[in-house]
């Protein structure tokens, strides 16, 4: 019974540590190819809500996951992501949906503005569609993301990789030796 959950328990230990190694090689490989834009994982691209103008769905701290959609998808009352002309990220709802000359542009805003936001949105500028969000997540990716966080997340569970593996070795050794003993 002991080395059954001594094996799952390493097994389980060493399988997440390479989902985070491979992780963090797919989020560094990705920030390196696509400069300027957002990680994505599985073409959902993870965004951490910075403001209170669309509560009382998102609040500040939330992580929101967006998905790549085609302009032509989005309808009024869908939530969109779009890189506004000073190259902000900003997530609102789609008020009205504009058709000028065959090019498609919205009017925003945000649940808990007051007014419609002062540019229209054009499609070039549409980032995603909002598909679901994990409340306060942001928060700890951004911790995460800190040095310290890099350490816990990545060094630490590495190097405990790495000891349980010797350590692993060591008490089989002992207990060989205990055995030949007898």
């Amino acid at each position: 019974m002991k080395d059954g959950l001594k094996t799952f328990s390493t097994l389980a230990f060493r399988l997440f540590v390479i989902a985070v190694i491979g992780l963090v090689i797919m989020t560094a490989t990705q920030k390196f190819t696509n400069k300027g834009e957002p990680t994505s994982f599985f073409g959902y691209q993870p965004l951490t809500v910075l403001s209170n103008s669309m509560n009382p769905i998102f609040k500040t701290g939330d992580m929101l996951f967006v998905k790549k959609v085609d302009a032509a998808e989005v309808k009024v009352d869908d939530i969109i992501t779009f890189k506004e002309s000073g190259g902000n990220l900003i997530t609102h709802r789609v008020v009205e949906v504009l058709t000028d000359s065959g090019s498609l542009s919205f009017v925003t805003k945000g649940d808990n503005n007051n007014r419609v936001d002062d540019e229209l949105v054009k499609a070039e500028s549409l980032l995603g569609k909002h598909t679901f969000f994990v409340p306060n997540a942001g928060y700890l990716v951004n911790a995460l993301q800190s040095p310290i966080g890099m350490l816990l997340i990545v060094i630490l569970p590495t190097l405990g990789y790495f000891a349980i593996g010797i350590f692993s070795r060591k008490r089989d050794d002992v207990d060989e030796v205990t055995m030949e003993g007898n």
